[in-house]
């Protein structure tokens, strides 16, 4: 993510600058919506003040006239001959007043709907970015279910100030022009109806005080929930195998009932900011009729004058709730912005574009010089975790990363990928840092040991949306030892377009595995690393992938951590990983001969493979 783009979700300073700054990011985000729908509002709080002012005067000019006997007064007067007339003038201009305000309700809604589903579309892309950029550092460190409620609630809650604030914005220019007519018409009216913003200013002040820490509280424990259910999505098998399913039910209510009584504790401050907001303009109409009657008495102003003050009051009501709605959201509107804005400034580019543009042809060569390889610990602290890593992979090699569990295999696996860094030393594609590599995916591709695959047909599943032609995806089937699998698939037509369930459940885990191989094949990698992504493959299936990647001598560079010695056997080359270090390296025999911690690995792999067969073979008889 770039650094421009997670500017624009910092805030600082003052809640009223932060609000400021919130609003400012929305109109930037969507000028043009929002500048039609602002300028809409002000054209129709024009118009309504301006019926407003026009009823005071057809009041004094028409209607008093009419009921007295009298002919009409002003201009209406002097534009026709009857009362009867100047009734239907007054009301010809009435309901063109009113036509024309409809419509620009409609150009405001519509404007101003599109304007606020573009700026929630918006943050959802700015987390989705983020979390594609994050380090596994981070991933590791958060739960899922801030990510989703960040992408979901949070992007929503976000937006909501934003309803209104075209028609509220808008409205100001209401306010101005009701302010001003009601100056002109009496100063002590106009000071009893302004008297309504400071109120409404203040009580909002004391909402936000109270409501912020309970919305924040409230957010974090709807990620907490996400988190679990997520968990119990995922976990479902465990948790029915093992019988945990009252446990698991028992762990999710606890986190509901306190979303619930924290949802509680903001509705019950809602309970009295909306009402109160809401009685402002009704106590200020009562208290323009008491000045305004005393002002009547007093020949300062007229009967419709008084009129008039109530109705433009009466008016401000409108854009009173519309600020009302804003500032009563905006609290709970900038925590969750804030939540996006952590998601956004953690972003660290982890796959930075570089600017060397390599080849694509032929085996590339790979090499670790003096690596001190780690990765982000979640807070964006480095971390080492393999020291002084020194080997070369060879153009069109195959070379086993062998160590016992922890001993950092699979962060030298996502180095050479440029997903864990070299914090000093550095990683070499073809005599280049791969720090500067261009679109490094396009020469290394990485196949993890928990392979994703996504609902969708084969097609989709391997090609990821890339426009490949169909026989290269059959070729990269076929290398992957899974076309027979694929042509056993329910399908109409292209086998290709057979449908993979969510996560893949309709394959086995090999099955699933040998897909995600195929994925990275069908991108004929320069390198391609295999963090034990063959470990639920059969043993005689695996050793078939290996031979196809190494039977035309056109295959990748392969980086594989092996766990079983058939594998390890396939290798031109071994690398023995220890506690961090890279303990020795050569060829299987080489180390059996001399390195006493390799001899010990693997034969423990020998044995644990000869457990397996016997328990397969005992299964089958």
């Amino acid at each position: 993510m770039s650094r421009a783009k997670r500017a624009e979700y910092e805030l600082s300073g003052s809640y009223l600058r932060k609000t400021f700054q919130l609003l400012g990011h929305a109109l930037r985000a969507e000028p043009l919506r929002f500048a039609t729908a602002i300028t809409s509002a002000g054209i129709f709080g024009v118009l309504t003040v301006l019926f407003g002012s026009l009823l005071g005067l057809i009041v004094d000019q028409v209607v008093i006239p009419s009921i007295n006997g009298e002919p009409a007064q002003g201009w209406w007067g002097e534009h026709t001959s009857t009362n009867r007339d100047a009734v239907l003038l007054a009301g010809g201009v009435f309901v063109a007043i009113g036509l024309a305000n409809a419509a620009l309700i409609a150009v405001r809604r519509g404007a101003q709907g599109g304007a606020v589903a573009g700026v929630g579309a918006r943050h959802r892309t700015v987390v989705a970015d983020a979390l594609a950029s994050l380090p596994l550092g981070w991933h590791r460190a958060n739960p899922a279910g801030r990510m989703l409620s960040a992408m979901s609630s949070d992007s929503e809650t976000a937006t909501n100030p934003l309803h209104p604030l075209a028609f509220t914005i808008g409205s100001f220019t209401m306010m101005v022009a009701a302010g001003w007519r009601l100056i002109v018409m009496d100063e002590w009216m106009a000071l009893t109806a302004m008297m309504v913003i400071p109120a409404v200013l203040g009580v909002n002040f004391l909402y936000e005080k109270v409501i912020s820490p309970l919305w924040d509280a409230g957010q974090s424990l709807r990620a907490e929930v996400s988190t679990i259910a997520h968990e119990s999505f995922e976990g479902g098998t465990v948790v029915k195998a093992l019988g945990a399913e009252q446990i698991e039910s028992k762990r999710f209510a606890v986190k509901v009932d306190a979303l619930r009584d924290a949802d509680t504790r903001v509705g019950a401050v809602s309970s009295w900011f909306e009402p109160l907001m809401d009685a402002m303009v009704p106590l200020s109409s009562l208290a323009i009729m008491i000045v305004g009657t005393y002002r009547a008495q007093a020949g300062a102003v007229s009967v419709g004058d008084v009129v008039s003050a109530i109705y433009l009051l009466a008016l401000l009501a409108v854009p009173i709730r519309g600020i009302g709605w804003v500032l009563g959201q905006m609290p709970s509107a900038l925590v969750s912005f804030q939540r996006i804005a952590k998601i956004s400034a953690a972003a660290t580019e982890v796959d930075e574009p570089g600017h060397v543009s390599l080849p694509r042809e032929g085996a590339g060569a790979l090499s670790f010089r003096g690596a001190h390889v780690g990765a982000d610990d979640g807070d964006g602290n480095p971390v080492v975790i393999v020291e002084d890593v020194t080997l070369d992979l060879e153009p069109g090699t195959v070379t086993a990363l062998v160590g016992a569990t922890g001993a950092g295999k699979t962060t030298v696996a996502l180095a050479a990928a440029r997903l864990s860094r070299a914090l000093e030393g550095e990683v070499v594609l073809d005599d280049h840092n791969i720090e500067i590599v261009e679109a490094l995916g396009g020469h290394v591709a990485l196949v993890p040991q928990t392979a994703f695959v996504f609902a969708g047909s084969v097609r989709d599943n391997v090609t990821l949306g890339d426009q490949y032609h169909d026989d290269e995806v059959w070729t990269a089937l076929r290398r992957a030892a899974v076309q027979d699998v694929i042509e056993d698939l329910h399908h109409n037509g292209d086998a290709l377009d057979a449908q993979l369930d969510e996560r893949g459940m309709n394959l086995s885990g090999g099955q699933r595995q040998r897909v995600a191989i195929a994925r990275a094949l069908v991108r004929e990698p320069r390198v391609l690393v295999l963090d034990d992504a063959t470990s639920a493959v059969d043993p005689g299936v695996e050793q078939e992938i290996l031979a196809a990647l190494r039977a035309d001598g056109e295959g990748p560079t392969v980086l594989l951590i092996a766990y079983r010695l058939a594998s390890i056997m396939l290798a031109d080359r071994v690398i023995h990983v220890h506690d961090g270090r890279v303990v020795d390296a050569g060829t299987h025999a080489e180390l059996v001969a001399r390195d006493e911690g390799y001899r010990e690995l693997v034969t423990a792999y020998e044995q644990d493979t000869k457990r397996r067969d016997a328990e397969a073979a005992e299964v089958i008889d």
